[in-house]
């Protein structure tokens, strides 16, 4: 009975075209409803992982995540009616084919209903339905510029602070956003700001309310934010956003890039995020992250594109003060503690299974990419390698084991250039990562687990209509 649910679930979103196209009475004017004229795109995933990870206590790798999902998804996008107002619906579904370790993997809904409170003892994902967008959406257009807005549940779309998890598909907030969009010969500015009451990571059905470290309700999240984007290439962004008397982010991005053609491209940037608690929170107290002072990242990374190559060189420094036990010892950036209970507006990420983000850490990514298309008779294939090495982080209560790690991968990636399934995607990953520590996972380093052995094989294929 389990796995009839979620057929049902796949069977329903393949007939949602249909449904969005049936006649609503459109005008005689030509200004119709929202459905019959708006656009309707989605996709099917294929997701398939085998991690190992080695267990220090038994001096052995053993499986940590070992599944193949099944995904589909469908968004509906309205027409402004009247220039003015229109709605946005996405809806996505997942079941798992296979698992055979641990049941919380993202790519499926955990078999527990938020980040607050996991119960363990649970061996099997949930399968299901889950609706991730659906808002009103609102715009005023004028010469130079707009206005926009949305309510309801959304991604945030402006700068900003907040952003969302990922799996196969993106978070939610519910709560409103608001901005506005400014241009001329001089560049543009955007500006926006966004009041959320609840959020959910897209491996949980339940939008909930945020909670702080003590399991407390906090009532909102808000954030502000600025981009100057000039015609010279360079961009600035500055953020800003707080959880009430719990947490405060805030941000500034650096840009550059030069693009001469898809061929020929550099990108420079330079990434400061801070992230500390708010002057009601009590020291050594769970809420009371980084012993009573600021967290801190800084992020500098160069891409550059030339002819079939494209290298990328990243590094990272980070702060997280820790002088007790409570004390979590490494950076993230977000409004909320608990992973899944919201998400923040940050860029690295470099696929190479470490957050890389302890106190003092510093770390350093490369990549290198090179398409195949004057080596194959077709268009769309590429392989890359990358690797990413971490040390000198120290956190309280590990003075003799100064953190080193450090990990590789391959990748090998297919993209259909044209036909009937242009824009289908096939990717193959592996990793391999290795913890210099010895310590068991999550000990003493609280965001640090051993060594790991990762591959991963994604078949993404969208559809429009």
């Amino acid at each position: 009975m389990q796995r009839l649910i979620p057929t049902g679930c796949l069977a329903l979103i393949a007939l949602l075209p249909a449904v969005a196209y049936a006649d609503d009475g459109a005008d005689a004017a030509g200004e119709s409803a929202f459905f019959p004229s708006g656009s309707l795109s989605g996709s099917v995933m294929y997701f398939q992982r085998h991690r190992e990870r080695y267990r220090v206590d038994e001096s052995r790798f053993g499986s940590n995540l070992h599944h193949s999902t099944l995904q589909t998804s469908v968004d509906y996008r309205s027409p402004f009616w009247r220039d003015g107002i229109g709605l946005d619906l996405g809806v996505f579904a997942t079941t798992d084919l296979v698992n055979t370790a641990s049941p919380d993997h993202e790519m499926s809904f955990f078999p527990w209903n938020d980040p607050w409170h996991p119960d363990w003892n649970k061996k099997d994902a949930r399968d299901g339905i889950s609706l991730y967008r659906a808002h009103i959406k609102a715009r005023a257009n004028f010469t130079g510029g707009n206005l926009w807005g949305r309510a309801g549940y959304f991604q945030p779309a402006g700068p900003g602070v907040l952003g969302v998890n990922w799996s196969l598909m993106p978070g939610t907030y519910q709560g409103v956003e608001a901005g506005s969009n400014l241009s001329g010969d001089w560049g543009s500015l955007a500006l926006a700001g966004a009041y959320v009451t609840r959020y959910k990571a897209p491996w949980y059905r339940e939008v909930n309310a945020f909670r702080d470290d003590e399991k407390k309700r906090i009532n909102a999240l808000w954030s502000a934010g600025i981009r100057y984007d000039a015609p010279a290439g360079y961009s600035v962004e500055l953020a800003y956003g707080r959880a009430a008397d719990y947490r405060q982010n805030a941000h500034l991005k650096l840009k550059y890039r030069q693009q001469k053609d898809a061929q020929d491209s550099l990108y420079l940037t330079y990434q400061f995020y801070a992230a500390g608690e708010g002057r009601a929170v009590e020291r050594d107290t769970p809420n009371d992250h980084y012993a009573g002072h600021q967290g801190s990242q800084h992020y500098l990374a160069l891409a550059r594109t030339l002819d079939r190559y494209t290298l990328k060189t990243e590094f990272t420094y980070t702060r997280a003060p820790s002088n007790a036990p409570q004390h979590v010892g490494y950076f993230v950036y977000r409004l909320t503690g608990a992973y899944g209970g919201s998400n923040g507006a940050y860029e690295p990420w470099w696929d190479n299974r470490s957050d890389w983000n302890h106190n003092r850490e510093r770390a350093l990514f490369v990549s290198l990419t090179r398409n195949l298309n004057d080596w194959l008779p077709f268009a769309g294939v590429s392989i890359g390698a990358s690797a990413a090495n971490g040390w000198g982080g120290r956190v309280y209560g590990v003075n003799e084991k100064t953190l080193k790690e450090r990990a590789w991968s391959l990748d090998l990636g297919y993209s259909v250039p044209s036909g009937p399934l242009k824009n289908t995607r096939v990717s193959l990953h592996y990793t391999h990562y290795n913890n210099k520590t010895r310590l068991p996972s999550w000990t003493g380093y609280k965001n640090l687990f051993q060594d790991e052995r990762d591959i991963k094989f994604l078949l993404v294929t969208p559809w429009q209509l």
